[in-house]
């Protein structure tokens, strides 16, 4: 009793006390230390948290660290192709653009090699590969994208794909095949313009100047039928896109008839182009 009094007096239990009380936060922080490293899953949904913040450096630190674990977890490989794209498209044109593109691409590839055979995976492989003057890689992913996602659309990009590669049979065959199975599509007047532009390439200007015909007379019957449904009409992206394939097809057979000197259907062709304000 009289120790514990002497301590008290001096000040000592008290610091006894505190030692004690800091021994064991010691001890606990001590265990947290000691405690198992996060799993690749929960350590992805932490750099998916900082991707959807938009802190991209922190992002790409952990989401990397993923891959370290795993180089086939999926979910981090899309985060970091996305990633690369939304900064290249934040980036000013120039060599940090295409370098964001480049790395964006890497991931794409790599993510389409583990089986993403999705729409969205071929649409920005095919849009970067474009951005990039990438025209081999263009091609064989609007192909797959054909393949796996035979719509009007993937057709019309695959016609594209062809003319960066300089494959105009590619773009007919395309084209072709897209006229037979899409005669109610928006898009017809960019096949006939594609396939009619394609015939023009390979010395065959009789059959595109009949083909940007048909394609004129397509693109009406469509307009036509936008028509019929009331509505503005004209402030549709469908207008849009058929009004352009007009403007187009006709600024081709103008090109065509002046080569030709046929006077009489030049005339008739810069009559409608003036109609359509060009």
């Amino acid at each position: 009793m009289n120790v514990a009094r002497t301590l008290a007096g001096s000040g000592l239990l008290t610091s006894l006390l505190i030692f004690a009380a800091g021994c064991g936060g010691t001890a606990t922080e001590t265990t947290k230390t000691d405690a198992t490293p996060l799993t690749k899953e929960a350590l992805f949904r932490r750099g998916h948290q900082f991707y959807l913040q938009q802190q991209h450096d922190s992002a790409q630190s952990v989401l990397k660290s993923v891959l370290t674990m795993d180089a086939n977890y999926r979910e981090a490989i899309a985060d970091l192709a996305a990633l690369h794209y939304d900064l290249a498209m934040r980036s000013e044109a120039g060599k940090p653009k295409a370098e964001q593109l480049k790395e964006s691409r890497e991931y794409y590839v790599k993510l389409e090699s583990l089986g993403s055979t999705d729409s969205d995976t071929y649409e920005r492989l095919c849009e970067i590969a474009n951005a990039l003057s990438d025209s081999k890689t263009f091609l064989r992913y609007a192909k797959k994208n054909v393949d796996h996602y035979p719509f009007d659309r993937q057709y019309y990009n695959l016609s594209v794909a062809c003319f960066e590669a300089n494959d105009y049979q590619g773009a007919i065959k395309a084209m072709k095949e897209a006229v037979e199975k899409f005669r109610n599509s928006s898009y017809i007047g960019s096949f006939y313009r594609q396939l009619g532009r394609a015939y023009t390439k390979v010395d065959r200007d009789q059959t595109a100047e009949k083909t940007f015909y048909t394609g004129l007379a397509a693109a009406d019957r469509m307009i036509a039928d936008l028509k019929k449904r009331g509505g503005d009409y004209k402030s549709s992206p469908d207008y849009a896109r058929l009004k352009d394939d007009k403007i187009g097809m006709l600024a081709s057979l103008k090109n065509l008839h002046t080569t030709y000197q046929a006077m009489d259907k030049l005339a008739d062709v810069e009559k409608k182009l003036k109609e359509l304000g060009r």
